[in-house]
């Protein structure tokens, strides 16, 4: 792990720290205690199967862009993307997309610069969750906040950025290709050449929906049905807690949850996660403190143990050795 990295993954943790003392500081414990004796098992194992669908929905959907270049089986891509999210997860330095791709190279043979725009050209994708936030507010009763306003304007900015590079890749290729060219005179001489290719290669995995609306279409509807797994696994943690608030509202809120990964995060979302549930749960819905709270706390153990449980399986079967490479500071290329 070069310096820059490790510097700022340093000062993730210790804001993550400050954040989980200052929201410490602000729930009531005690009441949050008493959410956790009334916790349904039965609802949990639904969440967690919800939980492990979702992704299992979008690494298909990977799996569907990744086979205009390469074919591989999508149990495989399903454990590629849980290894990927795991160090995301744990190393929030997005390493996680090349650990993807690094997963390929070792098992399939294909080069990393070959299937690296796959990866983020699905990750555009997940930007589209903001669209379904925007069609819910007109139909709920939500306080927009100062905070929640700024995060919403900041994720349509990225929704709209997204749509837009489709958009272009589909129809006018070239356009897109000069539109991100420009931003090429800010990048060293000495990669620039490397960067070129690579914006290349990314713009043409877009393009690979041109001619092909069926495919865009199924790749959009496969990024609807994870957002609604999505709202699923915690609308049903809401239920294990016997807490009472409408599916369109949770779904919202967990969308919204999900989406501020896009932003930068403290290793694990350690406090971001218990804030951002503040923010929109109980500012915006009017939840409890002490009920907010407590969902989010059982959540994040959940997902972590999910995640890792997992993530460790995709790294036992595919390959330890990237970790190494990560914090060593090796190169990750090919």
């Amino acid at each position: 792990m070069n310096k820059r990295n490790r510097l700022y993954l340093i000062l993730g943790s210790v804001m993550g720290i400050a954040l989980i003392v200052l929201w410490l500081k602000y729930i009531p414990l005690s009441e949050m205690k008493g959410y956790f004796r009334q916790i349904q098992p039965g609802f949990v194992v639904l969440a967690s199967i919800s939980y492990l669908l979702a992704y299992f929905v979008r690494s298909f959907r990977w799996n569907l862009i990744l086979r205009q270049t390469l074919r591989i089986s999508v149990r495989d891509s399903w454990l590629y993307a849980m290894g990927g999210n795991l160090v995301n997860y744990l190393i929030p330095i997005r390493a996680g997309e090349l650990v993807k791709t690094w997963f390929i190279k070792k098992n399939y043979g294909a080069s990393m610069s070959t299937t690296l725009p796959s990866v983020f050209i699905d990750k555009t994708f997940d930007t589209l969750g903001i669209l379904s936030v925007i069609i819910l507010i007109p139909f709920m009763t939500v306080s927009i906040n100062p905070a929640l306003g700024i995060l919403l304007m900041v994720l349509l900015l990225v929704f709209l950025v997204s749509v837009g590079m489709i958009l272009l890749a589909a129809w006018r290729k070239d356009l897109l290709i000069k539109v991100i060219g420009l931003f090429l005179h800010f990048v060293p001489l000495r990669l620039r050449a490397k960067v070129s290719e690579f914006v290349r290669q990314f713009v043409e995995g877009l393009n690979l929906f041109e001619h092909k609306p069926l495919m865009l279409l199924f790749a959009l509807l496969l990024t609807l049905l994870g957002i609604l797994l999505d709202g699923l696994y915690f609308f049903l943690l809401f239920e294990a807690f016997g807490i009472v608030l409408g599916y369109p509202m949770v779904l919202f809120g967990y969308t919204l949850i999900n989406l501020s990964y896009a932003l930068p995060q403290p290793p694990a979302q350690l406090g971001s996660n218990e804030w951002m549930m503040i923010i929109i749960f109980s500012l915006g819905f009017s939840l409890t403190k002490s009920s907010a709270s407590a969902i989010m706390a059982f959540a994040h153990i959940l997902t972590a143990f999910l995640m890792g449980l997992f993530g460790s399986v995709a790294f036992a079967i595919s390959g330890y050795e990237v970790i190494q490479m990560i914090f060593k500071g090796d190169k990750i290329d090919g």
